[in-house]
């Protein structure tokens, strides 16, 4: 029979081996998590700007604030979308791969509109903020109808 400091470290190496185990099988997100993630960033800036402009209280320097945001990670989700990473929590249809071009002319838009919302907000014209906020939800919406699919 092993002594008790040799039954002490093999369960030591035991515990070890099993918090790292524990670690690799959940510490790792699959790439459908990554881009909800990555879509959720972009969401934190664009949803307060649109409570704003629907009557809780437009302040330029708090909508700027969050124009630069949306700004800085609106190209951040694109690159989470490598061929092959349809996963269980994936909502991403195969025509993301399947037209490139089309997925791609679908981001450029999307890129062009959170630009120049981030432009706009910069100025005292509320109607043309409105109205490029729109642009940029719109652009949301004509992706998600192309290439996201139902909820799982």
């Amino acid at each position: 029979m092993a002594t008790l400091p040799t039954r002490i470290k093999i369960m030591k190496k035991i515990l070890l081996l099993a918090t790292l185990a524990l670690l690799a099988t959940t510490s790792q997100a699959g790439p459908g998590e990554d881009r909800q993630k990555a879509f959720k960033q972009v969401l934190r800036s664009f949803e307060p700007m649109g409570v704003m402009l629907r009557g809780s209280g437009y302040r330029k320097d708090v909508f700027i604030k969050h124009a630069d945001a949306l700004k800085a990670v609106a190209a951040a989700p694109f690159s989470q979308f490598k061929p092959g990473t349809i996963d269980d929590v994936s909502r991403a249809k195969p025509a993301i791969w399947s037209e490139p071009a089309k997925w791609k002319a679908e981001q450029d838009k999307f890129l062009l509109a959170v630009d120049q919302l981030q432009k706009t907000a910069r100025g005292d014209d509320l109607a043309a903020i409105r109205r490029d906020y729109g642009a940029v939800a719109a652009s949301c919406k004509a992706c998600h109808d192309s290439f996201r699919g139902p909820m799982r």
